[in-house]
């Protein structure tokens, strides 16, 4: 093949593959392919070439149901531990956040769950370590509240200011800074030195140096005529330091009134490998204190949160000592454990054991510690740790070592004394097993047995020793006649069965239908006879025939036979037929009550309007006609509007139907001189002198008619069409129903008559897409145009 065929098909199979590609794009509603192919990066720096802002693309992408937040988030674009939390949990609903998909956060919060050692050991695999969620919290939750009362503990120092007020015979208002040198300045006194003193003992010092000044302050003794108040103002910004095993270590600018849990938040608490319960609070090189945040989070004890001060570090140690407990305590956890705690405080960290646990044997899963590995082949050991009571497991000094796990199991679900019994008694259920209880005595606590119960066999299910069951038979009938071979003597978690009688006897039934009030399938009773089946199914209806009636009896002699039929006539007291033998039903026998065929009930039609006697009318036989009932109702009144009158028909829902009246009444052998149906309305109209014009005119209106006047005269009167009437598909409907037709002659003329309703529709416009084709053309053939041109460059 030479190389301009090979040219030749190269070209045509691109316009074969481009051109679907380009058509079905039209239709192709918008889907996320297109934006899964693109990273955030190429995402956000597309929409600045396009110069759209990041808001504006979010709302377009919305209208084509397409989250592009998804798609410009960094962190749903890589799989992470937050993709498999999300897909959990679904969107965030926290009151800390609000309602959003805050992948970055569930990320952060599904690592800190992760404590090495612990998360890849099958018991503690879903374990998460206790305390460290509560820092996930906002920093603004947990910082200190700036318009409550000052401590009286608390020492001013510089930046602090403080409010002095004098009031009585000496009225004096000053608010003052405590300066560097720790000194407030006061107006007419001078300088009082405030720093490292509380307010109280600031009070103090300003009453004497000021009844220097304001004699009337007497030191605040008796016969004082001025009085002296201090108050803080506002409190200094102190800076501190947050380091160790923390997420964000670094310095930090609190207020004064800060303590080291304040501190904690803000460096949003110890990291994965912090340590909760030994922090320090170092000052000046020295420790100040020591924080437990178990103190703070398992008992409300703050008393060891040590307020802050200027330059204090807060130092979080690496982690000490942790084990894991699981299983029924009430909060299943990874806890620190400190020096000289041991398993019944693993244990009341947990919230105690729960009211379902089995206190007699605690697991332990235990990694041999390094100095002892060399002893083993493995490097676990697995052992229990038994207790004769509920204290001695909740107060046990048994060793806890780094990286232990402890199980705590649920109790046995077995019962000590319980029976069961079901089936056919008044009151089954579960009963208390008692000493020396038998079959009888169950039964009779069950309150014996129920109607039609199969008194010949019961059955027993005992548990064996491997939990799996055995049946023992008895006879219920011969239980209660203490047979000592059946009314045996019930164990734990006996459960006895007592059966109906249907379950082992085919269900005796006959039914009947047809002329009955209560036509079905009824049981079939010794002796029962067709007159007390008839009498059972509520008697015969009063359309019933006394003629004519049939019973199919089940015919097993034959092979392809079904039934025999048997025809008789009853009496009318069928109720005290007697026919010896052949009255008698055997089972499955069915009984067929035929109607009278001479009975009919009565058909009402109504008739109303411009007639002598409107109103309701029974018909008088089956084919009576329009005309015979106008006819019954005294003929038509003066004014009677025949092209304007109706028939509704409610059988079938059929509705309105379409009548020429006048036709009808003229011409009585006519098609329009219909039969009546029981249910028919007729409305027999007087003149109308309106015409309804609807749709697309300016005015909606009733228009006068107008003799002879043509559709536009109508149209005309309402306003006329407006621009986007459809002039081609008016339709005109006459007040009988039908629709008016200007070249046919349905009546003497071809008017439009009163009352007839006028309706101009709205233009439908189809949706052209010729100049998008020829675009999508013109699209393809440069395409092809350039392909061409670069294989003739390639081939020379």
């Amino acid at each position: 093949m030479s190389k301009y065929s090979i040219l030749l098909v190269t070209v045509l199979l691109t316009g074969l593959i481009i051109l679907p590609r380009q058509m079905h794009a039209q239709n192709k509603p918008h889907n996320k392919s297109a934006l899964n192919k693109m990273n955030p990066i190429d995402m956000e720096k597309r929409l600045k070439e396009l110069g759209i802002s990041r808001e504006e693309a979010v709302k377009q992408a919305s209208l084509y149901n397409i989250d592009l937040e998804e798609f410009l988030n960094p962190v749903s674009q890589y799989p992470s531990a937050a993709d498999s939390l999300y897909k959990k949990t679904g969107p965030f609903k926290d009151s800390r956040f609000g309602e959003k998909k805050d992948h970055q956060l569930a990320e952060r919060m599904e690592i800190d769950s992760i404590v090495p050692g612990f998360s890849e050991r099958p018991p503690a695999v879903n374990l998460k370590p206790f305390g460290y969620s509560i820092f996930q919290y906002p920093q603004s939750t947990f910082e200190p509240i700036l318009d409550a009362a000052t401590p009286s503990s608390y020492t001013l120092g510089p930046g602090d200011e403080v409010v002095i007020a004098v009031w009585g015979d000496t009225k004096l208002y000053y608010q003052l800074p405590v300066n560097r040198e720790g000194n407030i300045l006061v107006p007419d006194i001078g300088p009082v030195s405030a720093g490292g003193t509380t307010v109280p003992n600031l009070k103090d010092k300003l009453i004497r140096q000021m009844t220097a000044v304001y004699s009337s302050l007497r030191n605040g003794g008796r016969g004082a005529t001025s009085f002296l108040d201090v108050s803080l103002a506002k409190i200094r910004t102190i800076q501190i330091f947050v380091l160790g095993e923390v997420r964000k270590p670094g310095g930090y600018s609190l207020s004064s009134l800060s303590t080291a849990l304040h501190a904690l938040y803000l460096s949003e608490g110890p990291s994965i490998n912090g340590s909760l319960r030994n922090i320090q609070i170092v000052r000046s090189g020295n420790t100040a204190g020591v924080f437990d945040f178990y103190d703070y989070a398992l008992r409300a004890d703050n008393s060891k949160d040590i307020h802050l001060q200027d330059g204090d570090i807060v130092f979080v140690k690496p982690v000490g000592t942790r084990a894991a407990i699981t299983g029924n305590v009430l909060r299943p956890g990874i806890y620190e454990i400190k020096e000289n705690e041991n398993l019944g405080t693993l244990i009341g960290f947990a919230g105690g054991l729960r009211f379902d646990a089995y206190f007699e044997r605690i697991h332990i899963e235990r990694l041999i510690p390094f100095d002892e590995r060399k002893k083993h082949s493995q490097n676990f050991l697995d052992f229990d740790v038994h207790f004769n009571t509920y204290r001695e497991a909740a107060e046990s000094k048994f060793e806890i070592q780094n990286g232990d796990i402890v199980s705590v199991y649920q109790v046995g679900s077995i019962p000590e004394n319980r029976v069961i019994i079901t089936g056919n008694v008044k009151k089954s259920g579960t009963f208390q097993l008692k000493s020396g209880m038998r079959i009888k005595d169950l039964l009779y606590e069950a309150d014996s047995l129920d109607r039609n119960t199969f008194t010949e066999r019961g059955t027993l299910f005992r548990m064996l020793a491997n939990l799996r069951r055995e049946i023992i038979s008895f006879n219920p009938r011969l239980a209660f006649l203490d047979d000592p071979e059946n009314n045996i003597e019930l164990k734990n978690e006996d459960s006895l069965v007592i059966y109906k009688e249907s379950q082992f006897f085919p269900e005796h039934t006959v039914s009947v239908g047809g002329a009955v009030r209560k036509p079905g399938t009824y049981p079939r009773h010794e002796n029962m006879t067709i007159a007390d089946l008839v009498v059972m199914a509520g008697g015969l209806t009063e359309n019933a025939s006394k003629y004519s009636w049939e019973l199919s009896r089940l015919d097993t002699t034959r092979i392809g036979s079904f039934s025999t039929i048997r025809k008789f006539n009853v009496q009318n007291e069928y109720w005290e037929e007697k026919n010896g033998e052949s009255s008698y039903l055997e089972d499955f026998d069915h009984l067929m009550v035929p109607s009278n065929p001479k009975y009919n009930k009565q058909r009402v039609v109504e008739i109303h309007g411009y007639v002598l006697y409107p109103g309701s009318y029974a018909l008088s036989e089956q084919d009576e006609r329009l005309s015979s009932l106008i006819n019954r109702a005294g003929g038509l009144r003066p004014g009677a509007y025949l092209e304007g009158s109706t028939l509704v028909r409610k059988w079938n829902n059929a509705g309105l139907v379409p009548i020429d009246f006048e036709k009808a009444l003229d011409d009585t052998e006519s098609s329009e001189n219909i039969k009546l149906l029981a249910g028919d309305s007729i409305m027999i109209s007087f003149q109308q002198e309106v015409v309804k014009v609807r749709g697309e005119v300016f005015v909606q209106a009733a228009v006068v008619h107008k003799k002879g006047a043509s559709l536009d005269y109508y149209i005309e009167q309402a306003g006329g069409m407006t621009d986007e009437a459809d002039e081609d598909r008016i339709v005109v409907i006459l007040p009988n129903g039908r629709r008016w037709e200007d070249k046919f002659y349905l009546f003497s003329s071809n008017d439009i008559l009163g009352g007839s309703t006028v309706y101009v529709p709205k233009k439908i416009e189809t949706k052209t897409e010729t100049l998008a084709i020829l675009r999508d053309w013109a699209t393809i053939i440069a395409s092809l145009a350039a392909i061409t041109i670069g294989i003739v460059q390639i081939t020379k």
